[in-house]
Formats: C-alpha cells, sequence, structure tokens
C-alpha cells in the first residue's frame, strides 16, 4: 500500500513541471497545423470527419519525430536525482523509490500519448463524427486526389479501413504509442543509471533517429531492420499497406511482446543496479 501511494505521488511529481507543459503546448500547437489541411477539406465538403486521425497523424515523419524527440525531453529529469528525490529515498528505500520512478515513467507517458491523441482531434470540433466506421470523408480523402489538391500534412491509408475498425485502429496505436514512450524513458533511467545522462540521451535520440534509415531502405530488406526499431512501429496504420508489394511493419503480436519483455528486463535490471548506485544530488529542476 506504501509503494502503490508512493508511486502515485511520485506520478504527479513528473507531471506538474516545466518540461512537461512545454511538451504539451508544442504538441498541441503541432497537432493544430498539421490537421488544418484536412479540416479545410471537411468544411469545403460539409460532411464531418470520423474521429480516428491520430494513427494517421503519426505517418508524418516530421510529426513522428518531433513526437519521439518530445518523449525524450520530458525524460531528461533522469536519474531522477534532484534534491527533492533524497528524502524520498529516505522514506521509501532504494528499491522503491526505482520502482515508484518507473511507474512515474508509465504515467507520464500514458497522459503524454493521450493528450497528443485528444489534441488530433480538438481542430476538428464541431466537425467530428463520433462512430465506428470510417464514415464517406475518410474514404475519400485516401481515394482521390484531395491530399494532393488541400496540402495534406498526412497520408490517409485506404487500406486500413478493410483491417480495422477505428476503434480497434485507436486502441492498438495507443498503446503501442504507450509503451514504446515507456520503454525510452525507462531505457534513458537504466543507462543513465550506468553510463550517465549525456549517453542516455544520445542512445535515445539515436534510437528516435534510426526510424528514416528504416524508411529509406529498400522494402526487401525494411522488415529486418524495422524488427528492432521500435519508434517506426507507431506507424502501424500503415501495416495492411504494401510497399511494391512488400509489408514491412512487424505483427501486432510481435510488437506487444517486444515491448513487454523489454520494458520488465529493463525494470529488473534498474531494481538490481539501483542498490549499488552512488547517489550524487543536485540542485536542479524537475
Amino acid at each position: 500500500m506504501k509503494l502503490l501511494h508512493y508511486a502515485r505521488g511520485n506520478s504527479f511529481l513528473k507531471l506538474f513541471n516545466s518540461k512537461f507543459g512545454t511538451f504539451l503546448l508544442i504538441i498541441l500547437v503541432t497537432c493544430w497545423s498539421y490537421d488544418r489541411p484536412l479540416k479545410s477539406f471537411v468544411i469545403n465538403r460539409n460532411y464531418p470527419v470520423n474521429w480516428c486521425v491520430f494513427p494517421f497523424l503519426l505517418c508524418s515523419y516530421g510529426f513522428l519525430i518531433l513526437f519521439w524527440f518530445g518523449i525524450i525531453y520530458i525524460n531528461t529529469d533522469v536519474p531522477f536525482m534532484q534534491h527533492v528525490n533524497m528524502y524520498h529515498v529516505i522514506r521509501t528505500g532504494r528499491k522503491r523509490w526505482a520502482i515508484g520512478q518507473i511507474w512515474g515513467i508509465m504515467t507520464r507517458s500514458f497522459i503524454a500519448v493521450g493528450f497528443t491523441v485528444l489534441s488530433t482531434i480538438l481542430p476538428f470540433i464541431p466537425y467530428i463524427e463520433w462512430t465506428n466506421d470510417w464514415g464517406k470523408l475518410l474514404r475519400t480523402a485516401a481515394l482521390t486526389n484531395a491530399s494532393e489538391v488541400y496540402g495534406f500534412q498526412y497520408v490517409i491509408y485506404y487500406d486500413i479501413f478493410n483491417k480495422f475498425t477505428p476503434i480497434q485502429l485507436m486502441v492498438i496505436c495507443f498503446l503501442l504509442c504507450w509503451l514504446i514512450s515507456t520503454l525510452i524513458g525507462i531505457m534513458m533511467f537504466l543507462l543513465c543509471l550506468i553510463f550517465g545522462k549525456i549517453f542516455s540521451v544520445a542512445s535515445a535520440s539515436a534510437l528516435a533517429i534510426m526510424i528514416f534509415p528504416v524508411l529509406n531502405l529498400h522494402p526487401k530488406i525494411r522488415n529486418k531492420l524495422a524488427l528492432f526499431v521500435p519508434t517506426v512501429w507507431a506507424e502501424v496504420a500503415r501495416i495492411a499497406t504494401s510497399d511494391y508489394g512488400y509489408y514491412w511493419l512487424p505483427s501486432i503480436s510481435y510488437m506487444f511482446g517486444f515491448l513487454l519483455v523489454g520494458i520488465f528486463i529493463m525494470s529488473l535490471i534498474i531494481v538490481i543496479r539501483i542498490k549499488h548506485v552512488e547517489f550524487y544530488w543536485v540542485n536542479e529542476d524537475l
């Protein structure tokens, strides 16, 4: 019970800080900008759009790399050795403190992804179609040259309409982004404990940038590298669309299995490692 109480309190601490606030503001403004061309199409057609646009927005390279660097930015408070945490370690012990930090990373990632989803929907209000059907407008956008005429910032992939409903795709996409964000945060925490903050941030940045080598490889071999680059899995809306006859994204089960196992193993290493780490407290804002 004490661990749960501390984990909950630590989660609030990770949410109410300047870095997380900056991330939310940038995401809100960016989503509004990326949604504007599609909104113009909606208004011109005078027909509501389905609420599930978040998965397609993640297929925009520019937005996706911005999102991952935002996730890295809000996790640059690792290894959580600000003065305020010194008292937490004394009260809870190292093991509980580490578990609380991991829980905080998971909570912060959940809120970050949830806010991003909400930010993709807000620009379309009141032109939202609250159904579990893809609707005529998105189908029209996917099958016509509307993207060229209106300058869409992201592609609407038609093939995914026949594979998942909006709710199914949104749940899959949300959970994947949450787990990938959690994986990045926990990886940064672990690497920071072992090698230091600079190496931690550099490694997370490299993982984000690996999106581009994956997307620029020949489709025939792209699937091999994609197996080990979780940051590109956020483009799950492309999973049913072939590229020159090749499907390159891993299966949904592989993605979730990889992420869950990775998070568990790294969390276990952190809990073990934290017993032998020297704590150097710093006077630094959360």
